[in-house]
C-alpha cells in the first residue's frame, strides 16, 4: 500500500510502498476514505521534542470501509463503513477503567490514515448510520474532542464561553457548546474571514483582535466568560485566556502549544481559576458524537476547505505551518494524485 512517511523536521514527507495490513482474528481491514490533517500533525513535524518518530506514518483522523475482517469479529460485515479511533485499549488498565483509552499504555496504536488500508481492533471502530458520509466521519475525532474538553470544564447550561482562534477545534468546541446549552458563545480571531462559518457552528459573534474595541467582547458575552477555550496554539494564549475568564472560571487549553509560556500562580489564586488540558475523548464521548451528528444532519463542507490526494499531505502540513487560511484538510487516498 501507500503511504505517508515522515523522516524528519525540514524532510520531505515522502509517499512509500509498505506491506499491505492484515486483520487479525479480533480485527477489521479498512480501506481509508478520508483522513484529517490536524493541528498536531503541523505541530509534531515541526522539529520540536514532540516530533512524531522518523520513518513513522502517521495520521489520526480518519475512516473507511471494511473490506476484511477477523474470524472473531462476529456483528461485521464487509462494507461497513466506520469511524475508527487511532488507539485501542487492553480494556484492563487503569486508563481504561477511567475511559481513557488512548492512554492504554497497552493499547495498539492506530494513527496512520495518511496511507491506504488500517488494521483496527472492533473496539475502536464505530459503525456509521446511514445518514453519515465518510467525509462527516473523519470530522468525528476533532469534534470529540470538543465534546470531552466541555465534559472536562464541567460546563453547564447557561454558562458563557470564549473561544480563541476560528480553527477546527475552535469551531468543534462552538458546535457543541451551543448544542450543550451555553448561554452565549463568542469567538476571538485575529480577523474576520471565517465569521460565517462560526455563526454557522452556533457563535453569536465573532469578536477581530485587531479590528474590534477589547471593551465588545465582554458586552457581546453579556459578562465574564465561565469558560475560555484556547484553540490557537501561540505564546501568550493561555495568559490571554487567564485575563478573560471569570472568578472561578475554567480555561481549557486545546491549542496544544510546545513553547514554554509563565503563568504567575498568585495572580490566578485571586480568581480560583481553573487550567484543564484535555487530550481526546473516552469511547463513550466518540460515539456519541456519531449519534449527535447524525441527529444534527451534519454538514462536514462547513469545516472541510480542501479534499486533496495522499501525494499531497507534506505540502499540505507546509501549508499550513506558513499560515495558510484553509480550514480542515481532508487527505483521500483514493484520490487520483494529479488531482
Amino acid at each position: 500500500m501507500r503511504a505517508a512517511i515522515f523522516h524528519g523536521a525540514g524532510k520531505p514527507i515522502t509517499i512509500e510502498t509498505l506491506p499491505d495490513p492484515e486483520a487479525a482474528a479480533d480485527e477489521l481491514l479498512v480501506e481509508i476514505g478520508r483522513c484529517g490533517i490536524c493541528g498536531s500533525d503541523v505541530a509534531m513535524t515541526s522539529g520540536t521534542p514532540f516530533d512524531y518518530a522518523v520513518g513513522q506514518c502517521f495520521g489520526h483522523e480518519f475512516a473507511g470501509t471494511v473490506i476484511d475482517k477477523g474470524r472473531d469479529t462476529s456483528g461485521w460485515k464487509i462494507g461497513d463503513r466506520v469511524a475508527c479511533m487511532p488507539k485501542s485499549g487492553c480494556g484492563h488498565c487503569e486508563a481504561c477503567r477511567e475511559g481513557r483509552l488512548l492512554f492504554c499504555p497497552n493499547g495498539k496504536g492506530l494513527g496512520k490514515g495518511f496511507s491506504e488500508y488500517v488494521s483496527v481492533p472492533t473496539p475502536a471502530a464505530v459503525r456509521l448510520p446511514q445518514a453519515l458520509s465518510l467525509s462527516d466521519a473523519a470530522l468525528v475525532e476533532p469534534m470529540a474532542c470538543g465534546l470531552h474538553a466541555l465534559n472536562g470544564a464541567g460546563m453547564r447550561r447557561g454558562e458563557r464561553v470564549l473561544v480563541l482562534g476560528a480553527g477546527s477545534m475552535a469551531l468543534a468546541l462552538v458546535w457543541w457548546a451551543r448544542r450543550l446549552g451555553a448561554a452565549s458563545i463568542v469567538v476571538a480571531s485575529r480577523s474576520k474571514h471565517r465569521r460565517d462559518t462560526c455563526l454557522a457552528f452556533g457563535a453569536d459573534a465573532l469578536f477581530g483582535f485587531d479590528e474590534d474595541d477589547p471593551a465588545e467582547l465582554e458586552h457581546a458575552l453579556g459578562g465574564p466568560p465561565h469558560i475560555v477555550a484556547e484553540c490557537i496554539g501561540k505564546d501568550g494564549m493561555i495568559n490571554l485566556a487567564l485575563d478573560h475568564v471569570r472568578l472561578g472560571g475554567t480555561v481549557i487549553s486545546m491549542g496544544m502549544c510546545t513553547r514554554p509560556e509563565p503563568i504567575i500562580p498568585f495572580r490566578q489564586t485571586f480568581k480560583e481559576a481553573r487550567l484543564c488540558f484535555p487530550l481526546a475523548y473516552s469511547a463513550e464521548e466518540y460515539e456519541r458524537t456519531v449519534r449527535t451528528l447524525e441527529v444534527e444532519e451534519f454538514q462536514p463542507e462547513m469545516m472541510v476547505s480542501d479534499v486533496l490526494p495522499l501525494e499531497r499531505v507534506g505540502a499540505a502540513i507546509e501549508s499550513l505551518r506558513g499560515g495558510a487560511k484553509m480550514l480542515k484538510i481532508h487527505i483521500d487516498p483514493r484520490m487520483p494524485h494529479d488531482r
